[in-house]
């Protein structure tokens, strides 16, 4: 087949890793459709893969590795420095950056109730029994959606990656009962892989786990329900 050109803003152990992975395909004259039937990453996933749209897991390398008969390890070395790249946080360009995440404001009552209980500190020998009734405790579910807000989703293109305008992240791990704008992240560009998150609260509820581990079965990564770098790269890439 005839390659496309790679973007030119893939680091270079990405570059040279996919350079490799087609070479190996070509060598052996395998077909999207063959791989998708002996590795388990659907073809759509290969030719993401093969272009330099999406960083393959490295199982994806391992199989086509052996299926071609070829060294892994070297393959997974050029995989993680790739990896490693990505990893590190993307200088800010001038006019094309991703927006400043908006936060959710914090509630004021909260702060007037510690500013209270310090007061009496001084003033009153109960003051400790105050201070252990606003002692903020282990987070639950039902905190959780209390310190939920409401966020919007701002939609901008940074090279072949997409923001929301909530959170720039690539690796931030998110999971079941978190609240913030990484979560508010999430749930936006659920929305533009046309899969439904729910309420744009910022909260990582049970709606919202249960769509991220459908984009991962979809996309034949772990279907865990969280969100770690590999889930942030399927998220980020919509075309």
């Amino acid at each position: 087949m005839r390659w496309k050109a790679l973007p030119g803003t893939l680091e270079p152990d990405w570059h040279q890793l996919v350079v490799r992975l087609r070479q190996l395909k070509d060598d052996n004259g395998f077909s999207l459709a063959l791989l998708q039937a002996k590795t388990h990453f659907s073809a759509s996933s290969w030719d993401r893969y093969l272009n330099g749209k999406v960083l393959p897991p490295p199982a994806a390398v391992e199989r086509l590795a052996g299926l071609a008969g070829a060294d892994a390890e070297s393959l997974l070395i050029l995989w993680n420095a790739a990896a490693d790249a990505r990893a590190a946080p993307p200088a800010p360009l001038a006019d094309d950056s991703p927006p400043t995440p908006r936060r959710a404001p914090e509630p004021e009552l909260r702060v007037a109730a510690l500013s209270a209980a310090a007061g009496a500190l001084l003033l009153s020998p109960t003051a400790s029994v105050c201070l252990l009734v606003l002692a903020p405790r282990a987070p639950t579910a039902a905190a959780s959606v209390s310190q939920a807000g409401r966020y919007t989703c701002d939609y901008t293109r940074h090279d072949d990656q997409l923001f929301a305008g909530n959170s720039t992240t690539t690796s931030h791990v998110v999971m079941r009962n978190n609240t913030g704008p990484d979560a508010a992240e999430v749930q936006c560009l659920l929305l533009r892989h046309k899969l439904s998150p729910g309420d744009i609260d910022g909260y990582y509820g049970e709606q919202t786990e249960a769509q991220i581990a459908h984009l991962q079965r979809q996309d034949h990564v772990p279907a865990d329900g969280i969100v770690g770098e590999q889930t942030w790269t399927l998220l980020r890439h919509v075309r």
